[in-house]
């Protein structure tokens, strides 16, 4: 391979793709560093030979200096090219992890998948068929997810990735007004459809959720987010913090279940120090300290017949009161 070829590769990979840009004046020290040393006049001529053959690359020209980029759909310059288990990676991270990603993000990944997507469609066997057999299901009923607008959830996610606050205006569920809120971001949480930012309220110390769809707009700042001593994303998650709190008092449920539903428990407790017994009826008692919360609830009324709540008796009358209201009973 000459010395040219090579040059002229290492050129291409060190451009990149629109809107950002690169310069003929900073490729010349790149190539040094590499052993290649070459005018500013020789790095433009091949630019644009290579532009006019080959390679989706475009010259911007609309400010000095000018720069240099890949088209945005341009392919994804590999070599080797991608081998057919590359492919399912990206295919599959597309399909069950883009919703985890940045806008900006997914639209750098674009060529990749797309090239990813040529390669499958040319790759006989079981490679091709894959994601074919693999899908994700949520619990409980499944429901359409509202729409966000995809410029707020850029700027979040621009937010989130460095560190900064962004200025908001949010439209409160509980009474429809809408807010001005200066926010730190701290993480994203996706639950049933629904995608929250984690965050705090300028002024205020409590970690809060809010619903990404009732965002009205979004601002980028440069101002620095001081993120809370030992919060860690994982653990606002796993004690609660996604949940509509009723009260800070744990409850000390008493359930008596069927036998499936206590299969079900077994393998998914609802809690570390969950316990199941058998009851003198065949049915199962379940002990479990949980949450008070409004989740524990339409947990409980979607088993239906399949639960009696024994305690906490407050708990069991309110679940009563409620199942008789969606009947239209009273007593």
């Amino acid at each position: 391979m000459s010395d040219t070829l090579i040059r002229q590769l290492m050129m291409l990979r060190r451009i990149p793709r629109h809107p950002r840009r690169i310069t003929v004046q900073i490729l010349p020290s790149y190539l040094a560093d590499q052993g290649y040393e070459v005018t500013d006049r020789t790095v433009q001529r091949d630019l644009l030979t290579l532009s006019g053959r080959l390679f989706g690359l475009s010259l911007d020209d609309r400010s000095r200096p000018h720069g240099w980029c890949w088209d945005r759909d341009a392919a994804q310059l590999d070599i080797p090219g991608m081998e057919p288990q590359t492919a399912l990676g990206f295919k599959l991270a597309e399909h069950f992890a883009g919703q985890l990603m940045a806008p900006s993000t997914l639209n750098t990944l674009g060529p990749y998948f797309r090239q990813a997507e040529q390669v499958l469609n040319e790759t006989p066997g079981p490679v091709r068929a894959w994601p074919e057999k693999v899908q994700t299901i949520s619990r409980g009923q499944s429901l359409i997810p509202p729409l966000i607008d995809q410029a707020i959830l850029q700027t979040v996610y621009e937010g989130l990735f460095n560190d900064c606050q962004i200025t908001a205006r949010y439209e409160r569920r509980y009474d429809g007004a809408v807010q001005d809120y200066i926010i730190s971001p701290l993480g994203i949480v996706f639950r049933d459809g629904v995608v929250y930012l984690v965050c705090q309220r300028k002024g205020r110390d409590e970690v809060i959720h809010l619903a990404m769809h009732r965002f009205v707009n979004a601002q980028p700042t440069d101002t620095p987010i001081q993120r809370p001593q030992g919060f860690e994303l994982a653990n606002y998650v796993r004690e609660g913090g996604l949940d509509f709190r009723l009260s800070d008092t744990a409850l000390d449920l008493v359930l008596k279940v069927d036998a499936e539903t206590a299969v079900h428990l077994e393998e998914t407790p609802l809690s570390t120090n969950q316990s199941i017994a058998r009851s003198a009826d065949g049915r199962q008692t379940i002990r479990a300290r949980v949450a008070d919360t409004a989740q524990i609830r339409w947990w409980i009324m979607g088993l239906g017949d399949n639960v009696e709540v024994i305690e906490p008796s407050a708990l069991r009358t309110e679940i009563q009161a409620r199942l008789e209201r969606a009947v239209g009973q009273s007593h």
